[in-house]
């Protein structure tokens, strides 16, 4: 690493990102490369600062999204002009729907032609502006600095997101003083103070809730991470129940929630502390808190909810979550039998809840994929869920393990669980990352088996193959006939053998037997796993028979 400590002194564009970057507590990158941001890949090697390469823009957006959610700091994604920043913008739009803080990096082309057909000229700002908190362009060189400090803090604060930052070519490569601002590592000041009328209105809101017998909560993403996820914590177990967050795309009709979900509607206090949107079901009078107490707690932008709450504030979780765990910090629950609801167990669903169809005579249930893998994580390992049939049934039976659990996020994306997984590895935890996805997700992001080879990092990635695209084959024969499925079916192909030409170790599997082995030999594997699982085309019970209709 090179030492640049006087200030003052002439840095590149580039060496001005990296060091930057490197004085907020950044030390790692996502990226794709591309001609315009060659001066900050050079200038990381003087600065320390780790360039994970993926092998698609938007797989790199999903990583550093990932990063994030298991750093508490933003991640950083950078990529090229044009095309590349186009390519990005997937996983950038599922890192807002998660309320996940990104700095987003793009080359942009040089000033003099942007507007006037210079190579990858394209107004990125129009489209950033839809997916992001703010897109802020970098018009000289002595701009960066202070852009970057701006846009570090602006992805934390409030309800924390996406923020753009394009950097042309040219300024990149120009030459300029260093300002003598010192970023702060701190976490960024919220964007508005308590004031004595929310104060008080918190204090209310955690009254109702310690004079509640049957108490609920509902949170957004954001209010399950750092601070505010300390604090949610801390006020659900006062309660004696568990907070519902909202982070899948099916909303509360989630297989994890659906038991307790299903005795929502007597809940006498329920807190949501989330937007007001479609996966919160208190938007419908009778379905949460049916004859109790709504107290609702979301942030400027929501969407206007359709149900009045008895007690409203907008408030960042970061700032309302605390003070209602101070305020509830001797309480202790009321009414054991409702605490109880909260230790649901999979092992109560039965495997006669849907009928394998005879297409498919021989593989696997996905539950007893999941009772599988389960005797096998231990308490580090985190797992990560791609999204269709075969993860919901997954989530369903991986659904009370205390392990970090990673969504596809409320967008309902799909095939981004590799390169987020991928992400977590790079960020460093000392357990492994288990990746659960289907077939028709798996190629999106298959080629990124290479970059998890590349940087020997720690992934067992466990594919449910039943040679179609699960949810579209089960809809299309439940509303139209079982003779109307149209173009929805793949072939039984051998995805292990993808991954192991990729640089991965490559197994398949057809019964328990041969799942159980293929397990052992990939957690003792060197290189990233692959499990080609052979399994019945089970429709999940959350497209059967939804527990909160809208």
């Amino acid at each position: 690493m090179v030492e640049h400590t006087g200030f003052g002194e002439s840095l590149t564009g580039g060496q001005i990102v990296a060091r930057t970057l490197r004085e907020l507590g950044a030390d790692l990158i996502f990226s794709v490369s591309g001609n315009q941001i060659l001066p900050i890949y050079d200038a990381a090697l003087d600065f320390d600062l780790r360039i994970v390469h993926l092998r698609h823009e938007s797989a790199a957006a999903y990583a550093a999204a990932a990063s994030a959610e298991l750093s508490d700091r933003p991640g950083v994604l950078l990529v090229t002009a044009g095309p590349g920043f186009l390519a990005a913008m997937l996983g950038v739009a599922m890192a807002k729907s998660m309320e996940l803080p990104l700095l987003f990096l793009s080359g942009d082309c040089a000033t003099a032609n942007a507007g006037a057909g210079g190579f990858q000229d394209f107004d990125q700002a129009a489209v950033a502006r839809v997916v992001c908190k703010a897109t802020m362009p970098v018009s000289s060189v002595t701009e960066i600095r202070a852009t970057l400090i701006t846009a570090w803090r602006l992805a934390q604060a409030g309800i924390p997101g996406p923020v753009h930052v394009s950097l042309p070519s040219n300024i990149l490569g120009a030459l300029g003083a260093v300002s003598r601002e010192t970023p702060s590592r701190q976490p960024p000041p919220p964007l508005a103070e308590l004031s004595p009328a929310d104060e008080a209105t918190l204090k209310a809101m955690a009254e109702r809730l310690m004079r509640a017998r049957r108490p609920l909560i509902i949170a957004r993403q954001s209010a399950g991470r750092g601070v505010a996820g300390k604090a949610l914590a801390a006020l659900a177990a006062r309660l004696g129940i568990r907070p519902i967050i909202t982070e899948s795309p099916r909303g509360l009709s989630d297989l994890k929630y659906r038991e307790i979900i299903r005795r929502a509607a007597e809940s006498d206090c329920a807190l949501a502390i989330a937007p007001a949107d479609f996966a919160v079901g208190f938007l419908a009078e009778s379905v949460i808190a049916r004859t109790g107490s709504l107290l609702h707690i979301d942030a400027p932008g929501d969407p206007p909810p359709c149900r009045v709450a008895e007690l409203h504030s907008q408030l960042s979780p970061s700032i309302a979550l605390p003070v209602l765990a101070a305020a509830t910090a001797e309480h202790e629950a009321r009414l054991p039998e409702w605490s109880q609801l909260w230790s649901f167990s999979p092992a109560d669903c039965s495997l006669t809840d849907a009928t394998p169809p005879d297409s498919l005579p021989q593989g696997l249930h996905p539950i007893e994929v999941a009772r599988q893998v389960r005797g096998l994580l231990k308490p580090d390992d985190i797992v990560v869920l791609d999204g269709g049939e075969f993860c919901q049934w997954i989530r369903l039976g991986l659904g009370d393990l205390p392990n970090r659990m990673f969504w596809n996020g409320k967008l309902g994306g799909i095939g981004g669980s590799i390169p987020m997984a991928l992400g977590m590895a790079a960020t460093g935890h000392s357990g492994r990352t288990f990746v659960f996805i289907g077939d028709g997700s798996f190629g999106y992001h298959a080629s990124e088996f290479e970059t998890a080879a590349r940087y020997a990092l720690p992934l067992t990635v466990i594919i449910g193959n039943d040679a179609r695209w699960g949810a579209e084959w089960h809809l299309q024969v439940s509303r139209y006939g079982p003779h109307r499925d149209y173009e929805t079916e793949l072939l039984p192909a051998r995805y292990d053998q993808v991954a192991s030409g990729l640089g991965a170790a490559g197994f398949h599997a057809t019964d328990g037997a041969s799942l159980h082995e293929a397990l052992l030999a990939s957690l003792a594997a060197k290189q990233p796993a692959c499990l080609n699982v052979q399994i019945l085309s089970v429709q999940s019970l959350s497209v059967q028979s939804p527990a909160v209709a809208p």
